[in-house]
């Protein structure tokens, strides 16, 4: 029996349960058309958003006119979101003299920035333990 009890605490054992994540769904609205890529990213309140900001997941996917859904696993917690539409596929987005975006882009919340970016206040999306959809229009 001892043989049998030292075999069965030998084995491994599963890990942990991770934490209890929910899934934030976000449906990128007022795509143009079917060219180029959807790209958006999740920032967390530390990543410094939305200047010299790094993602802490990012999701693309291609354009399709009218709408998409990006969905994310996520812990609780503050977040915030921004998107564009990588019309031309470059990867980055494009801007006009003075940083004025080229390329149709949105923010959680739906902040419309006038003058400078917007805070991570004003994009901040509180996420608890349960499942959450959120929408960005496009401008």
């Amino acid at each position: 029996m001892s043989i049998f009890l030292a075999a069965l605490l030998a084995l491994p054992r599963p890990a942990p349960n991770p934490p209890n994540k929910a899934t934030l769904t976000v449906e990128i609205r007022n795509i143009r058309d079917n060219e180029g890529r959807i790209q958006l990213g999740l920032f967390k309140p530390s990543a410094g958003f939305p200047d010299k900001a790094k993602p802490f997941d990012t999701r693309m996917i291609a354009a399709t006119k009218g709408s998409v859904q990006l969905v994310f696993a996520v812990e609780p917690g503050e977040y915030a979101l921004a998107a564009y539409h990588d019309i031309n596929s470059n990867g980055k987005l494009d801007t006009r003299l003075l940083g004025i975006p080229k390329e149709p882009y949105g923010f959680s919340n739906n902040v419309r920035p006038r003058m400078s970016a917007p805070s991570f206040a004003d994009c901040k999306v509180v996420i608890g333990h349960d499942n959450k959809v959120i929408h960005i229009q496009l401008k």
